[in-house]
C-alpha cells in the first residue's frame, strides 16, 4: 500500500502539470483542477507518511 500511495502522489502531480500548462487539454489552461489535483498529491504523500508509520502499541 506504500507504493501505491507514492504511485498515485506521482501521478497527481503530473496531472497538475498537465493542468496548469494545458499540453493534452483542447479546452485550455484549468488552474482549479490543478489545485485539486496538488491537493490530492499531498494527500497521497500524507497517507504514504501514515503507512511508514510504526504502530502505536
Amino acid at each position: 500500500m506504500k507504493q501505491a500511495a507514492l504511485v498515485l502522489a506521482v501521478v497527481f502531480l503530473i496531472v497538475a502539470v498537465l493542468y496548469w500548462t494545458g499540453h493534452f487539454i483542447p479546452s485550455g489552461v484549468h488552474v482549479k483542477h490543478g489545485i485539486v489535483a496538488v491537493i490530492l498529491a499531498l494527500l497521497s504523500l500524507v497517507w504514504y507518511r501514515f503507512q511508514s508509520a510504526e504502530p502505536a502499541r
